[in-house]
């Protein structure tokens, strides 16, 4: 039997809500500057192709790095972009939730889907698959909008655990990222 501590029932509650409100309300224009200030030309035009529910947490995930202490350009890029190819894959609020639940009770079910072909893009997989190997095609179109090679490097590792023993500054940085991405 899977145990859900009631913090994380409320924190993943208040994300489902969150993301329903963002959906709803577009960026206003000051907010949009904010983004695109961090990013080259071509990846603001990827900033704004995110479903606005990913561009706020994108969003807030930056504030929260900056409001850490954090400055570096590669960073906050990573940090506007981690999820971007989230949108190729259409994920809906309802696989989200299915994504959680999944994990929840099956934490082996990413392992199957990792690396794998791609199904076909319409298929009812396809979500799915994209939701699990996103990190990797967002590194890739990251690169392609002429994003900074440490930004890139970030993004396609920003759902990997790094030994604690690693201290480097690109370890550092995948730690804040990492905190910022679970705490918004």
């Amino acid at each position: 039997m899977v145990v859900i501590a009631p913090q994380r029932a409320v924190y993943r509650a208040r994300q489902f809500f969150e993301a329903v409100a963002a959906h709803l309300t577009p960026l206003s224009d000051v907010e949009r500057a904010e983004a695109h200030a961090h990013l080259p030309g071509a990846a603001r035009g990827l900033f704004d192709a995110m479903p606005r529910n990913d561009q706020r947490h994108s969003l807030r995930v930056a504030r929260m790095l900056k409001a850490a202490g954090y400055d570096d350009p590669a960073l906050l890029q990573a940090a506007l972009l981690h999820d971007v190819a989230k949108a190729e894959g259409e994920l809906t609020i309802f696989h989200r939730v299915a994504v959680v639940l999944l994990k929840a009770f099956w934490p082996a079910w990413p392992e199957r889907w990792r690396g794998r072909p791609a199904p076909l893009r319409h298929s009812a997989s396809y979500p799915f698959w994209a939701h699990i190997n996103h990190p990797e095609r967002g590194a890739q179109l990251a690169a392609e909008a002429g994003c900074l090679p440490e930004a890139v490097k970030l993004i396609r590792f920003h759902q990997e655990r790094i030994a604690a023993e690693d201290r480097s500054a690109f370890a550092r940085q995948l730690a804040a990222l990492q905190v910022a991405d679970d705490d918004n």
